[in-house]
């Protein structure tokens, strides 16, 4: 992790996936497609770790792979790749909100090609009622 920070701050470009479900000690409560979902908030704390006059830029990026039934006769199966534009005005003064805009930016991208989503890892393990038992 400390190395992680101290690419931050010398303002290299890094990855971080914010759709996992860490519980509410790592973020807040956000709507996910609709369903509350604890939602980590640790894009933000590290969205002010850079330098105050040049803050780090924060995209989302998002891959998928087109398959042979969705392509024109005789043409391969290929990835793309999306890179969002910088998102504004990011992180703001409020942490629900922040987590809200970055759960819908990632709706946008997985309704791409839902079925390529990674729907297995668990995302609505923790519940706003304590739940922690909707995969048993």
């Amino acid at each position: 992790m400390r190395s992680f920070v101290e690419s931050i701050k010398a303002g290299h470009v890094i990855w971080y996936s914010p759709d996992q479900d860490y519980g509410l000690k790592q973020g807040v409560m956000a709507p996910f497609f609709g369903v509350p979902a604890a939602t980590i908030t640790a894009s933000r704390r590290m969205a002010k770790l850079g330098d105050k006059a040049h803050p780090p830029a924060l995209m989302a990026l998002h891959t998928y792979r087109q398959t042979p039934d969705s392509l024109p006769k005789g043409k391969r199966p290929h990835y793309h790749l999306t890179i969002t534009p910088e998102i504004q005005n990011y992180p703001s003064n409020d942490e629900l909100a922040d987590a809200m805009r970055v759960n819908e930016l990632l709706e946008g991208l997985i309704r791409i090609d839902p079925t390529q989503w990674m729907w297995f890892h668990r995302r609505f393990k923790n519940g706003p009622d304590g739940r922690t038992d909707i995969y048993k």
